[in-house]
């Protein structure tokens, strides 16, 4: 098969022909945790060994001193919020393209999202536009590391202490990155309280799940109060943490492979004219390493549309779908925006993004997946995908 070779879309053979791994996977150490928990009777507990070891690992594995495990991510976010002291009628600064469940924990508290651009390079919020962004009414800002790129959430939390008389506190969202580091930290150390979560599509995966996790105790004993309604209204259960706590142990080795298949990917698909890396996944120093959750690309709107190219590299067999839609058209009742948000605009419009099972397959896939998108290229500069 060549590049040249027919469409899947127009009725030619798919370029992924290998099968492909499903997620999340049950390796024989999750199946062993598993099945201890249920013999144990551990599984089944409102409170139990399992919650406290996971908790204990994470504090560990991520260098904090508190946590509060919840169910899902994006109660997480909210408890975060609420935690560093979000209330209604404040303001929340995040970007313009971000994961919409955090757009809605804002508004969740009754809190109103300020929204800024994103860098011209990536699709992270930038921390050049926050000085616009605060008023007497900011309670929090929340960034997040999103699509395998790492936010610079050093300087936001500098920021966030020079621009106003009181620092504001930074909300770091870790969900995409576990076991990534910024200058040999890991992410979700670095802001006031970072949150996780644990999906089903996520790196480490209970199907559903959350924690977040600070060093500040007054900051979880404020999201503990919140989720207490006679008992926890959003837990984490015993049977989820024993499917998390060997994923803990493989992350590393796991990101590894990942990142090394996402730079094969890019290396070989960097000259591809639908494809626009928009610096892709990055470190933001050499002492740091990322983790990936998605691949991203924009797609080259000069080229093709992003609906016709999606269609295509589906048909090809390429588990890629379309990014966030961004909040940038959201109405000025829900939201305060801030100066220009084009890039962020860009992001919402064109993005792509390649789901990371994929990138533990084999190097055989991954060439299949690479002549996928060379195909959909070649179809593209010769006007087939129109």
């Amino acid at each position: 098969m060549t590049s040249k070779s027919t469409l899947a879309l127009l009725g030619g053979q798919p370029a992924v022909t290998n099968p492909l791994s499903p997620w999340p996977i049950a390796n024989e150490r999750i199946r062993e945790s598993v099945r201890n928990s249920l013999e144990s009777g551990q599984w089944g507990k409102y409170e139990g060994e399992l919650t406290e070891q996971f908790s204990t690992a994470l504090r560990a594995k991520f260098q904090r001193q508190h946590d509060l495990l919840c169910c899902s991510g994006t109660i997480a976010v909210e408890l975060a919020l609420r935690g560093v002291g979000v209330k209604p009628n404040d303001e929340v600064i995040m970007a313009a393209y971000d994961f919409p469940g955090n757009f809605r924990a804002v508004e969740a508290i009754g809190a109103k999202p300020v929204l800024v651009d994103v860098m011209t390079d990536g699709w992270l919020l930038n921390p050049g536009e926050i000085e616009y962004a605060i008023s007497d009414a900011t309670a929090a800002i929340l960034v997040s590391h999103l699509h395998g790129n790492l936010a610079p959430i050093q300087s936001t939390v500098d920021l966030a202490g020079e621009l106003s008389p009181k620092p504001i506190p930074v909300v770091e969202d870790a969900c995409q990155v576990p076991g990534a580091t910024i200058n040999e930290k890991p992410t979700g150390s670095l802001g006031d309280v970072s949150v996780f979560s644990f999906g089903g599509s996520k790196l480490l995966s209970a199907g559903r799940g959350g924690a977040i996790l600070s060093n500040d105790e007054s900051i979880i004993q404020r999201a503990k109060i919140f989720a207490n309604r006679g008992n926890d209204a959003f837990p984490l259960s015993q049977l989820q943490a024993a499917a998390l706590l060997p994923q803990l142990d493989q992350l590393d080795a796991l990101n590894q492979k990942r990142n090394a298949s996402a730079k094969y990917l890019y290396d070989l698909l960097k000259d591809e004219p639908t494809l626009i890396p928009r610096n892709g996944f990055r470190a933001p120093d050499p002492e740091s390493k990322a983790a990936i959750y998605k691949v991203p690309w924009l797609v080259s709107a000069k080229v093709c549309s992003r609906k016709r190219f999606l269609a295509a590299a589906q048909a090809e067999g390429i588990p890629i779908d379309i990014g966030f839609r961004g909040f940038a058209k959201r109405s000025s009742r829900r939201c305060r925006t801030v100066r220009s948000l084009e890039n962020a605009i860009v992001a919402a419009e064109q993005t792509a993004l390649l789901h990371h099972p994929v990138l533990l397959e084999n190097d055989d896939t991954l060439e299949q997946v690479v002549e996928g998108f060379k195909k959909i290229s070649y179809a593209a500069m010769q006007g087939e995908l129109n």
